[in-house]
């Protein structure tokens, strides 16, 4: 299927330009993937890079973000953490203006409390989450959303007992990996690393097509 890619340069709170990429089918489209990006994963690590090839090939749009002080090399502090939100809704609000009625946010780490906070402001006819190894508070809140969380036991974040909390939630899923770190991958093995990338990217394919057919 015919794609374009569309730059979207956003002033970022954090004093430099920062460019989002649309990856665009022919339109009309209606549904939206939006990435938030982890401190260090961005949208071209492989969790990223293959769900956007899956969500493009099931018909959404995919915007992919970078935040301000990814731009500089800098870093983030209490002052400026806030200025993430402030980047991302920048970035979204002129995509939405193309008539999307369904979006998907996915968020790793960093992005997942964001992901949260961008999606209770959407006021659209569909609206999902997909939080790559959460952290902090990033699934309270949601309400009625639909969301997916995905964690590996190597994670220094995971909790057997957080995961526990939300056994039978009507809208919150979690899967877990076994042996998986922060990047969802097994340390010291490229093999088990790839087999498990596949069977994450069929898991968020398989949300994506249940909460937007």
């Amino acid at each position: 299927m015919n794609a374009e890619t569309i730059s979207i340069d956003v002033a970022s709170r954090f004093g430099v330009r920062a460019r989002q990429t649309l990856l665009a089918h022919p339109a009309p489209v209606d549904r939206l993937l939006v990435m938030l990006p982890g401190k260090g994963y961005t949208c071209d690590f492989p969790l990223f890079y293959f769900l956007r090839r899956a969500a493009f090939a099931l018909g959404f749009d995919v915007l992919s973000m970078q935040y301000g002080f990814q731009v500089t090399g800098g870093d983030l502090d209490l002052e400026n953490v806030s200025y993430l939100l402030d980047d991302a809704r920048a970035a979204l609000e002129p995509t939405l203006e193309r008539g999307y009625r369904q979006v998907c946010i996915a968020g790793k780490s960093l992005g997942t409390p964001l992901a949260g906070e961008l999606a209770r402001t959407l006021t659209l006819d569909r609206v999902s989450l997909l939080l790559l190894t959460p952290i902090g508070g990033a699934l309270h809140g949601l309400g009625d959303l639909p969301a997916l969380a995905l964690i590996g036991t190597a994670d220094a974040l995971y909790s057997a007992e957080l995961v526990a909390a939300f056994d039978g939630h009507p809208t919150i899923a979690w899967k877990v990996y076994d042996g998986l770190n922060h990047s969802l991958e097994v340390p010291g093995d490229w093999r088990a690393s790839l087999a498990a990338l596949a069977d994450i990217i069929q898991t968020c394919e398989q949300f994506l097509q249940q909460q937007h057919p």
